[in-house]
């Protein structure tokens, strides 16, 4: 069957920050002046925050081509690795709702190589509630045309796959070049720690698990793109904790050439705690 792959799902899109001044009156109070002093700071701040973002997830690998890797190798869709739909009402913070949507893409493209069309749409209407509920719905009116013919096409499995598409890649497309940068971010991120757990995981399961393993092993730039956002992204106190359980994952990808099953059940643990702790 034709496969109709994410490919712009996270594509980025580098853009020109745009920096607003206010416009100075004759007279100043030493109030307004620190206000708009910090004002200043505060958005050289955002600005560089988005640019090393940007930097990081550039040339950087995407969740959804593991999952397309994971496909080619031959392994088996196993619904219990997803994120449940039902964990979305848990995501209170906008951290964790940014997070939410870089999971749940990543999940959907795994039901999408699959044929699940099911999984798809019930995933779409979960990652529609995260953008809205972030308050980045209204910045593309299209979302809305697309919505309802995916609602108007739910038995056409391909009209499904390639709106969704469309989706994804108007959202991620807003995120790069508007003032999101954090929920950009944190979804580039939660992609690619969805994709890791879900290849963990295939890895313990499966009976022979070379291939997957291989896949395991040629994962140091993925596992690198996950602690350079937290690094960066670190200042806030409630992303911290996940930077500090990142790092033994990074040292064990800078020091272990090839994984094998010892290996695995050394790594696969680690991992599963830092997804777990950001669902």
């Amino acid at each position: 069957m034709k496969n109709f792959c994410l490919k712009h799902l996270f594509t980025i899109t580098l853009a020109t920050i745009l920096m607003i001044g206010c416009a100075n009156s004759p007279k100043q109070s030493k109030e307004t002046k620190s206000i708009e002093k910090n004002g200043s700071i505060a958005a050289t701040d955002t600005a560089n925050l988005k640019s090393k973002i940007l930097a990081i997830v550039t040339n950087a690998p995407k969740g959804y081509e593991l999952i397309e890797m994971l496909n080619n190798a031959g392994a088996s869709y196993m619904i219990d690795l997803t994120l449940p739909v039902e964990n979305a009402e848990k995501m209170i913070s906008k951290n964790s709702k940014s997070l939410g949507i870089g999971f749940y893409a990543v999940d959907t493209k795994y039901a999408s190589v699959y044929n699940r069309g099911d999984m798809e749409l019930k995933i779409n209407k979960v990652l529609r509630g995260l953008v809205l509920d972030l308050g980045i719905g209204g910045e593309f009116e299209g979302i809305k045309k697309l919505n309802a013919r995916i609602t108007n096409n739910q038995s056409n499995k391909d009209s499904v796959k390639i709106l969704t598409s469309l989706i994804f890649s108007e959202v991620h497309k807003q995120m790069s070049v508007g003032t999101h940068s954090k929920i950009y971010g944190l979804s580039i991120m939660g992609a690619n720690v969805e994709a890791l757990y879900i290849l963990t995981q295939i890895c313990l399961y499966a009976h022979d698990n070379y291939e997957f393993l291989e896949l395991m092993s040629n994962q140091k730039a993925r596992v690198s793109t996950v602690f350079k956002l937290l690094e960066v992204m670190s200042v806030d106190e409630t992303i911290k904790p996940y930077f500090e359980s990142m790092k033994p994952i990074m040292k064990f990808f800078e020091e272990t050439k090839v994984i094998g099953d010892p290996e695995l059940k050394i790594i696969a643990p680690q991992i599963q705690k830092l997804r777990n702790s950001m669902i």
